[in-house]
């Protein structure tokens, strides 16, 4: 059994209304947060438990890049979702190690891994995931008999169109 909820069902408006104001909310406390931030953190502070954040971090690096690969080779679309974790926990990465090795001995380290791992890397799995979803998107639309899709941006989500109501082929009646 499957539930298939249409785009003005009373739960799907509640749902995505509930994620707008969420998101909503959240974009503008963290906006706030920034500024809070960068006028009340310390410049400098000595922090415990570094190893463990370091190391946790990158077990979560490498089970993202095991997972990307996983549905890579089992030609999956989970893929792009997982592509997409792992291009972005690869940015956070090359971010956090030149920002914390600034002025030290380490930054010519940090930035050669960067622009030759992480960043790179990155780059590739972001370009991936997009052109998973856009080849995902001419298929589809091919399917559909409406030739060449549009740009992505100009696609709204069909679970969030009110989709019209089928005609009777016969008679002409919805």
């Amino acid at each position: 059994m499957s539930l298939t909820l249409t785009p003005n069902h009373p739960a799907a408006v509640h749902l995505r209304r509930l994620f707008l104001a969420v998101i909503t909310a959240s974009f503008v406390f963290l906006l706030a947060w920034v500024v809070y931030l960068a006028t009340s953190l310390p410049e400098h502070r000595e922090v415990a438990h570094w190893d463990i954040a370091w190391v946790g971090f990158d077990c979560f690096l490498v089970a993202a890049i095991g997972m990307t690969a996983l549905w890579a080779w089992l030609r999956r679309p989970i893929l792009i979702p997982w592509a997409i974790i792992t291009a972005t926990l690869l940015c956070c990465d090359a971010w956090f190690d030149i920002v914390l090795d600034w002025n030290t001995p380490d930054l010519p380290i940090s930035l050669l891994t960067a622009g030759v791992g992480e960043l790179p890397l990155a780059a590739l799995l972001f370009y991936a995931a997009r052109r998973l979803i856009r080849l995902s998107m001419a298929a589809a639309w091919a399917r559909s008999g409406q030739g060449e899709p549009p740009r992505m941006w100009r696609v709204r989500m069909s679970i969030f169109e009110h989709s019209p109501v089928p005609r009777d082929e016969h008679t002409g009646e919805h």
